[in-house]
């Protein structure tokens, strides 16, 4: 028989997995795309259930089908897209409080290894664990409970999956595309234009938009563009703000000119996804 005290050969003593939120993304609606984005206090785990897509991170992009069990690291810059003009499905747990041994605080897999694997044949009981973990989180106390203990052995079982590398890789010349990357990182929310990336590499605007969208796949902009919406989506679901101030926030002085971006990019208005994204909540809005 085993005891509670056995979690300690696993865990920190005093940590175990805490869901934050869970969310169900139903497979065949109009598509809503989530750019790029990170989470500095928690860190994630999905299960694509149907469908087909790619879950990008850094320089990498794994291709995800049915079965797959997505990894995401605190503070990992990354997102999902599917393959179609429709969602793919997924049910996604936000989760503090993980501490494996042997690894970072709110660090699912070490660094460096695959955010994709797959649950081979585990993959029946992994989406019935995840389908009753999202039921039973909107339920009353007990069974809240129960949905936060089938989250710590989902967690647990998903950790020893096999680490097989399934991902693309970008060229070797990408040292200018992540020099160029980790600039915008730091700096999309200002006043930020192609010109001036390409003075700050010390190269040309053509070299500069040729290097950066083979390595990503998108263009200089398009990628300042998909920095800024994706951290819109994230103050439209963990607070009350009003999207005019969120426009200004990522960016944009001009909030007619962010709703157009918004939209074309997700498919609906910022208000519209707020209130379609909380109708799908489990939990606490805390995204960040």
């Amino acid at each position: 028989m085993y005891s509670l005290s056995a979690l300690n050969e696993i865990f920190e003593p005093g940590y175990f997995p805490t869901l934050v939120y869970s969310a169900k993304q139903e497979y065949g609606r109009q598509r809503h795309d989530r750019p790029m984005h990170k989470h500095d206090s928690l860190c994630e785990l999905l299960l694509c259930y149907r469908g087909f897509g790619a879950y990008r991170v850094g320089s990498h992009s794994y291709p995800l089908q049915q079965g797959d069990v997505i990894f995401g690291n605190v503070a990992l810059l990354h997102e999902v897209v599917s393959d179609y003009e429709t969602e793919i499905g997924t049910y996604c747990f936000g989760i503090q409080n993980v501490y494996f041994r042997g690894l970072a605080l709110n660090f699912l897999i070490p660094a460096g290894s695959s955010h994709v694997r797959a649950s081979g044949s585990l993959f029946p009981l992994f989406e019935s664990m995840s389908e009753q973990i999202d039921r039973l989180y909107a339920g009353n106390l007990p069974e809240r409970l129960t949905a936060q203990l089938l989250l710590g052995s989902l967690v647990m079982l998903a950790h020893r999956l096999p680490d097989e590398p399934h991902c693309h890789t970008s060229p070797a010349n990408s040292q200018l595309a992540v020099r160029a990357k980790e600039y915008i990182d730091a700096h999309y929310t200002e006043d930020i234009t192609l010109e001036g990336i390409a003075e700050e590499m010390g190269c040309s605007v053509p070299y500069l938009s040729h290097v950066f969208k083979d390595v990503s796949g998108y263009s200089p902009i398009q990628y300042v563009i998909r920095r800024r919406i994706g951290l819109a989506q994230t103050w439209l679901i963990s607070s009350d703000l009003p999207a005019t101030q969120i426009a200004v926030m990522v960016g944009y002085e001009n909030t007619n000119y962010f709703n157009t971006l918004f939209k074309r990019m997700v498919g609906v208005s910022p208000i519209r996804y707020r209130k379609q994204y909380l109708e799908s909540l489990r939990g606490k809005r805390d995204q960040k």
